[in-house]
This record gives structure tokens, C-alpha cells and sequence, in this order.
């Protein structure tokens, strides 16, 4: 392949970075079989072919014309053209009506080959001379009619009169974008300085001495209002205290009336727990063993070894005071015919009665014992088949036993704590609840002790005593009968 042998007529020592005025930057002349595309530098710029007929053909990047075409197309030159964006600003002075001032127009514009052809057929070397001179023709004609004070309206005109002339560098095949912005000259400027610093200064003081009037004026009616707010705000406390003073009182006596109702309330309170312990105290046995083990669930071993004893004590001293009866001889038989049964019945009690757990089964009674009828209805156990039972007093059972002790409206509840009184709607609400189970009786000893049977009304004659029941509660034999009255 062939290459260059000749310097070319026109290069420019150019990089990508240097400012350029003329985007050509080589022009070399071609022979027929001269042409080499690895001898070309620059893939980015466009290479212009001219020929014998004066015809100028573009490659734009990165196309290039291969050896046989440029060997038959006979190329004569080839320009080499940059094809980058360059940046250019300037400054202008532009005529106004009066030639003793000029504006000054602050140009900037970008500019770019956009027809490498047509610009090389145009023949301009100097890119930003060309561009300037247009905006001077189109400008120039139109700042000379304002006068240098009206910079804006000038401004304004001469970029419509830009916009009308048609795009900057069109015939040059450039592509142009430009922004002017026109000003008066600097004298004019720091005249309207000098100018509007006097203003501003007479505008200060002026405006000082209106703002002082409004500040005297200010002053006096905040004078003013500050008395107004001070008798407000006096008589507002004074109204203030009053009411306190009002509602501190109202508050004592609701307090003083709220304390006596709630020392009324106290008292009741203590009447009730009065009335509820003196209920359980009184029954005693039982009734109190149950208070406490309602207390106390933990003490119920306790409680059980208690009753335990105390029933054991009470049955030892009634079969002590059983025998002793029995066995004394100090009185007439027929005296001792009445507590000898009333013992009989206190020991038939004693060998009926179990501790808690163990059935109730009592042993069968001596014949003749009125008693017998009562602990058969009590416990509602049937008993033994006997022989025929003498017949007895029907004066001893036919009077019935008197009622047991009624207990307090407010009955003991099992959830109590220590010292603490049922509220008056649960008081009545307990009140409506039986005491006892219907049908239940607690053991001698253990609440109310059992009563005891009238004496027997006196027999025509006197009648020797019963023989006393043997402890298993068998009859040793028939007892006497007793001929009824």
C-alpha cells in the first residue's frame, strides 16, 4: 500500500483540547495511487475529497473511501476537519442613540462543522470572525435607536432581530448557539450607582424619622394598654381570690359532710361486725372452730385435733357426773327417778355420737328410755328390732324441745378475712340464706347443747328406779313398766 511521500500544504499543531478558529486542519494534495487510509491520523475528523471537476465529497467519521475509489473518483486534495463542539466568548460595544455611550453585549456561543464540505467550499478560516460580524450586522442597526438608559428594551430587540436574521454560521455549514446579553457602558453604571445611593440615603432618613414618629406613637399606646392590663389584671385577681376563697369553703364543708357520712358508715359497719362476732362468740364450740378455720384454711389439723379433745373432755366429765348420780343413795328413789333418766338419756347421747368420718350407727337403747324416739329422729338411722317396749310417761315427750338460739340477720360466710364486714346489699342477700341444714344438728358440746326434756309430771305412786343401762348399750332384761296416769 502507498503512502504519503510529500508534506501536506497546511497543518495546524492542534490536539483535542486547543482553542481553534479554523476547524481545517490539514490540506494535502493527492496523485493518483497516493491515497492511504493507515497513513490518516484522527478517526474523529471528517476528510473532504475534491476532484477535477470541483466537486468537494464529505466522509463524515468513521466512514473512509477505500484505494480503488479514490484511484477512480482521480481525488486530487483531501481537507482534513475537525468535527468538536468550540466554545468562544467575546465582548461587543454596540452603538446607542448617543454616540457618547455604547452598550456593552457579553457574546457567548458554541460552535461546530455540520457540513464539512460546505465549509470548505466557503473558504473562511477564521470561525468566530465570521460569527461575530453577523451578530454585529444584525445587532448594531438596532441598538443605535434606544438610548443607553433603556438596556433592557434593547436587549430585547436585538435578539429578535438575531432570531429573524436566521441561524448564526448557516452558509458556512456551522452549527451556531449564541446568547447575548447587553448592558450600558461603566460610567453610566456607577453614575446610577452614585445615583441610587443617594436614594437610598434620603429614603433612610426619611423613613427613620417616619418610623420614629410611629415608634412615639407606639410607645404611648403601649403606655396605655400597659395601665389598662394592670387594673384589668388586678381586679381579674381580686375576682380570682374571691372565687378561690368561695371554693375552698364549698370544699371544707363537702369535706366536713363527706367525713360525718363516712363516721356514720364507719360506725354501722362496726355495729355489724359487733353483732357478727358476738353471734359466733356466743354459739361457741363449732360455730367458732368454723370462723376461724374459715380464716385460716391452713389450720385444719388444728381444728380437728381441738374438737377431737374438747369432745373427748365433755364425754369424760358426763360419764363422771353419769356415775356419780347412779351410784348415789342420799336421796329418796322417786327423787332420782327424774335425773336418773335424764342421765340415762345424757349417756345414751355420749354412746351415740361419733367423730367426724365415722357412720352413725347407734347402739341400740335400754327399753323405756324416752330418748330413744328423739336420737331415732335425729340421726334417721333405723334401729335394732327389740322385744316390746314398756310403756312410758307420755308426759316426758309430749312437750317439744325449745327452739335453738337464732342466729344475727348477717350469718358467717367461710370467704372472710380477718375483720372484714359484708357490705348491706351482701348482708341481705346472706340474710335470705337458711343458718343450718334442715335436718342437721351439731353434736353436744358444739353450738347449742341438746335440750333436755321436761320433768315428768309426778306418778300417783311412787316407783322404784330403773336398773341403769350397761355401757354396750344392751338391757340386761325387761324393765318395769309404768301404769300411765
Amino acid at each position: 500500500m502507498a503512502d504519503f511521500h510529500r508534506p501536506p500544504e497546511w497543518r495546524q499543531a492542534a490536539d483535542r483540547h486547543t482553542p481553534l478558529i479554523d476547524p481545517v486542519l490539514t490540506v494535502r494534495q493527492l496523485s493518483r495511487f497516493e491515497f492511504s487510509r493507515k497513513g490518516l491520523t484522527r478517526i474523529d475528523h471528517a476528510l473532504v475529497f475534491t476532484s477535477p471537476k470541483g466537486a468537494y465529497d464529505a466522509f463524515l467519521p468513521p466512514l473512509r473511501p477505500s484505494r480503488s475509489e479514490v484511484a477512480a473518483k482521480r481525488y486530487t486534495s483531501v481537507y482534513e476537519v475537525d468535527m468538536g463542539v468550540h466554545p468562544f466568548r467575546t465582548a461587543l460595544a454596540l452603538p446607542s442613540d448617543n454616540d457618547a455611550f455604547e452598550f456593552e453585549a457579553a457574546v457567548d456561543l458554541s460552535w461546530q462543522v455540520a457540513n464539512p464540505g460546505q465549509f470548505v467550499r466557503s473558504g473562511h478560516r477564521d470561525v468566530p470572525a465570521l460569527l461575530v460580524g453577523e451578530l454585529q450586522l444584525a445587532a448594531r442597526p438596532v441598538t443605535r435607536g434606544f438610548p443607553i438608559a433603556q438596556s433592557a428594551r434593547a436587549e430585547e430587540a436585538m435578539l429578535r432581530a438575531i432570531a429573524a436574521m436566521g441561524p448564526l454560521g448557516s452558509s458556512a455549514g456551522l452549527r451556531v448557539n449564541c446568547t447575548v446579553r447587553l448592558r450600558r457602558d461603566q460610567e453610566n453604571i456607577e453614575h446610577q450607582l452614585r445615583l441610587q445611593a443617594i436614594d437610598h440615603s434620603s429614603t433612610e432618613e426619611i423613613r427613620a424619622a417616619e418610623r420614629g414618629m410611629e415608634s412615639d406613637v407606639s410607645l404611648d399606646q403601649r403606655a396605655r394598654r400597659q395601665d389598662q392590663l394592670q387594673l384589668g389584671r388586678a381586679a381579674e385577681y381580686g375576682r380570682t381570690e374571691q372565687e378561690l376563697a368561695l371554693q375552698q369553703q364549698r370544699w371544707a364543708h363537702e369535706r366536713a359532710v363527706l367525713r360525718s357520712h363516712q363516721e356514720i358508715e364507719l360506725q354501722k359497719l362496726e355495729a355489724k361486725k359487733i353483732d357478727f362476732y358476738q353471734w359466733h362468740l356466743q354459739q361457741g364450740g363449732v360455730h367458732q372452730w368454723a370462723l376461724h378455720l374459715a380464716q385460716h384454711p391452713e389450720d385444719s389439723l388444728l381444728v380437728m385435733n381441738n374438737m377431737r379433745d374438747d369432745q373427748l373432755r365433755l364425754i369424760q366429765s358426763q360419764m363422771e357426773l353419769v356415775k356419780q348420780l347412779l351410784a348415789g343413795d342420799t336421796a329418796e328413789s322417786y327423787e332420782l327417778e327424774g335425773p336418773k333418766k335424764l342421765a340415762l338419756r345424757t349417756m345414751s347421747d355420749i354412746l351415740n355420737q361419733r367423730l367426724p368420718g365415722v357412720g352413725q350407727n347407734p347402739p341400740v337403747l335400754p327399753e323405756g328410755d324416752p330418748s330413744a324416739t328423739a336420737t331415732a329422729t335425729v340421726t334417721q338411722q333405723p334401729q335394732l328390732e327389740q322385744g316390746p317396749e314398756p310403756a312410758i310417761s307420755t308426759a316426758s315427750v309430749s312437750e317439744p324441745a325449745p327452739p335453738p338460739p337464732v342466729p344475727p340477720a348477717v350469718p358467717p360466710r367461710p370467704s372472710y378475712a380477718p375483720g372484714d364486714v359484708l357490705p348491706p346489699a351482701r348482708a341481705e342477700a346472706a340474710a335470705d340464706t337458711p343458718a343450718t341444714i334442715p335436718g342437721w344438728q351439731p353434736p353436744p358440746g358444739y353450738g347449742s347443747s341438746p335440750a333436755p326434756a321436761p320433768a315428768p309430771a309426778p306418778a300417783p305412786a311412787p316407783a322404784p328406779a330403773p336398773a341403769p343401762a350397761p355401757p354396750s348399750g344392751e338391757d340386761d332384761g325387761p324393765e318395769q313398766e309404768e301404769t300411765p296416769s
